[in-house]
């Protein structure tokens, strides 16, 4: 049985064109591609037509594509030497179609190279923007399955670093490079993105890089970090204070975030729908009630999935409206210039709102 995905696809185009195409050039780091097909190669075409699906490779993945491609989708070699943009016109001109929808996110050289293979054959190219985003949003059973698979190994990475952390004799660099090894030594396909190890001041920007800057033996250490694991990917920021007495304006920044995630996790419990700015509104108007006030400057979350930032975003200003199934971040924040920041990030799935993030938050490593 083909996967349903493919004509829950073919359904948002049908009706204006003859066939549709994705295209992922190399190094593209989307994941559409792998979504749809299953292929997880670093370049490929999708074209989908009112009655079959195909999917073209060079010859570098002659036997990974068939290795992985979904059931339902054919695969159209490249032979060695040829252009894989003119061995997809001649496909399209014998299918016969005259009007493509081409997904928005094609590099402009592939446009270019596509249309003038084209030329004569009185096929037109459309572009449509998201159709396969649309298709990611809400997750199903096995990727929510994949999703936890991520978390758990993401959960043991932080027990990992509070139990080997070396405050005063290792750098945010240190930290972050023996994450990175252990991710790869524990199973992880490696880092959903680069991770944040951020001390004192540094913690205050919410993308900070790892420095030379050594870990304290008093202060703060924020962490943001994320795992992939068999295609998806985790995402997770836990605040630490490293050793003995917590400062007062510490201790109350980091009760008001956690209050405040608490109220957004609660809103995304529900039967039926619910605005994302809601989710977002109920943290960031707590903040604002406080003495924190405008020190959260950024969305409340994102959604979370093959990439690390998919639909939907939750913030003030979202259209999107949740309806359940989609997993996303719940990451509040206070961030003080100078001083240092605070951020707790869980990921939730909208409708149950069952967070599926193990580890504590509330951590103090003592020394």
């Amino acid at each position: 049985m083909a996967w349903k995905k493919l004509t829950q696809l073919r359904s948002f185009w049908r009706d204006r064109h003859d066939a549709y195409l994705l295209y992922k050039p190399e190094a593209w780091m989307g994941s559409d591609l792998r979504y749809i097909t299953g292929f997880s190669g670093s370049t490929g075409v999708f074209l989908q037509t009112r009655r079959r699906n195909f999917i073209l490779v060079d010859f570098r993945y002659k036997s990974q594509v068939r290795e992985e491609v979904r059931e339902g989708i054919t695969v159209l070699d490249v032979p060695p030497g040829e252009s894989l943009i003119q061995v997809l016109g001649d496909k399209l001109r014998e299918l016969g179609v005259k009007s493509v929808a081409l997904e928005g996110n094609a590099p402009v050289y592939f446009l270019k190279a596509l249309r003038k293979t084209l030329r004569g054959s009185g096929i037109r190219l459309y572009a449509v923007s998201g159709l396969i985003a649309r298709l990611r949003v809400r997750k199903e059973a096995h990727e929510i399955e994949r999703l936890r698979r991520a978390q758990e190994l993401t959960d043991r990475l932080f027990e990992w670093v509070l139990n080997n952390v070396r405050p005063g004799k290792m750098t945010e660099r240190d930290l972050a490079l023996e994450m990175e090894v252990w991710a790869r030594r524990n199973g992880a396909d490696g880092m959903s993105f680069p991770p944040i190890v951020a001390v004192g001041a540094n913690s205050a920007k919410p993308h900070a890089r790892p420095t030379d800057t050594l870990i304290p033996t008093r202060g703060v250490l924020l962490l943001d970090f994320g795992l992939k694991v068999e295609g998806y990917v985790s995402d997770m920021t836990r605040t630490l204070w490293i050793g003995r007495r917590v400062p007062s304006l510490f201790k109350r920044a980091y009760e008001v975030v956690l209050e405040a995630q608490e109220r957004a996790i609660r809103k995304l419990s529900f039967s039926g729908a619910v605005p994302a700015k809601e989710v977002d509104a109920a943290a960031r108007e707590y903040i604002d009630s406080t003495e924190f006030k405008g020190t959260f400057g950024h969305g409340l979350g994102h959604g979370i999935g093959m990439d690390v930032h998919e639909a939907p975003s939750l913030n003030p200003k979202s259209e999107y409206v949740l309806k359940g199934k989609e997993v996303v971040t719940v990451e509040p924040g206070i961030y003080l210039d100078g001083e240092f920041g605070v951020r707790i990030e869980d990921v939730v799935i909208a409708g149950s709102g069952e967070n599926i993030t193990g580890s504590p938050k509330r951590e103090i490593i003592k020394l």
